[in-house]
């Protein structure tokens, strides 16, 4: 890899077709190149066999994974828990059917399985009429049983749901939901409605906490200019900004910045050799100690995902 500076980078997709996967990603962001039944779009992974390339600048090609071996905290951040080792999983999932009943194992559990445990969130990108998602079990609930005792929420257009690991959990069709999580790729599916995929109930059973709730945090109306922090972890914190004038974004060296573009269009101005367009359905990493400009086009919202 040629020496060169860091500089905000576009990656490309890696898209995953499901049974529950639908056309909504190609549709809402107007990308052509989807597979049939598209399920997810992992906006930023560097997961083996799933690694995000690089698309624009010198960096062109590269994947993530190589990136974050080449820089280090100079890519992460000082608050990364590995210097080494890229710490989040981004995803668009369309669910035109449900998803599977499914848990994700905590830092115990993982360690028993031979994992790494995730805590992830939801944000509703969309939410077509009476769409919902379960999250978490009524009482008394054993693994065997956790199809009739989930507990429902209706969902609606930028509501955001943190899901812990041990909280059993679904998504219901009719959302298009923007997913942060930690880099692990345990999942643990307790039940997935008739439809004869194996499942993984010994698994499920030694990552289960069954007295775990989740933090459900509604829409919420946001104010030109403020960065609104909906939601801290110990893994992530997860904001939105809502942007109608030139704006600046900076990111210190405890972190980078994902930003994705949920509505409107903009040019991002930064210290790489062009500048960026964002449309909805576009994503940008900005690495640790960098300053953007913001112009937009139209009155635009980003989701922002840091450390």
């Amino acid at each position: 890899m040629r020496a060169h500076a860091l500089y905000p980078l576009v990656f490309h997709p890696v898209y995953r077709t499901a049974v529950w996967g639908g056309e909504a990603i190609a549709r809402r962001y107007n990308r052509a190149n989807t597979p049939e039944h598209c399920a997810e779009s992992w906006e930023l992974s560097a997961l083996p066999g799933a690694e995000s390339v690089v698309v624009n600048g010198p960096f062109e090609g590269v994947g993530l994974a190589e990136l974050t071996q080449r820089f280090g905290r100079d890519l992460l951040g000082r608050q990364a828990p590995e210097p080494d080792r890229f710490p989040l999983l981004i995803k668009i999932l369309d669910a035109a059917a449900a998803l599977s009943i499914q848990v994700h194992p905590d830092a115990r559990a993982a360690a028993c399985l031979g994992t790494r445990p995730k805590h992830e969130m939801w944000n509703v990108l969309h939410a077509e009429p009476g769409a919902q998602v379960w999250a978490g079990l009524t009482p008394g609930t054993t693994a065997e049983t956790a199809r009739e005792h989930l507990v429902p929420y209706a969902s609606h257009t930028g509501d955001l749901f943190d899901l812990p690991p041990g909280l059993v959990h679904a998504i219901g069709p009719g959302n298009l939901i923007y997913e942060v999580q930690e880099a692990s790729p345990a999942a643990y599916r307790l039940d997935d409605w008739g439809r004869g995929r194996p499942l993984h109930l010994e698994a499920a059973r030694q990552a289960v906490r069954p007295e775990l709730a989740v933090r459900y945090v509604p829409a919420e109306t946001e104010r030109e200019g403020r960065l609104t922090v909906r939601l801290r972890t110990p893994a992530f914190s997860f904001a939105t900004f809502l942007c109608r004038r030139m704006r600046t974004l900076h990111t210190t060296d405890q972190s980078f910045m994902v930003l994705f573009c949920a509505e409107g269009k903009m040019r991002v101005a930064h210290c790489g050799p062009y500048p960026i367009t964002l449309l909805p359905g576009d994503s940008l990493f900005i690495p640790p100690r960098q300053q953007v400009l913001l112009h937009p086009f139209s009155a635009a919202r980003l989701l922002l995902t840091t450390l």
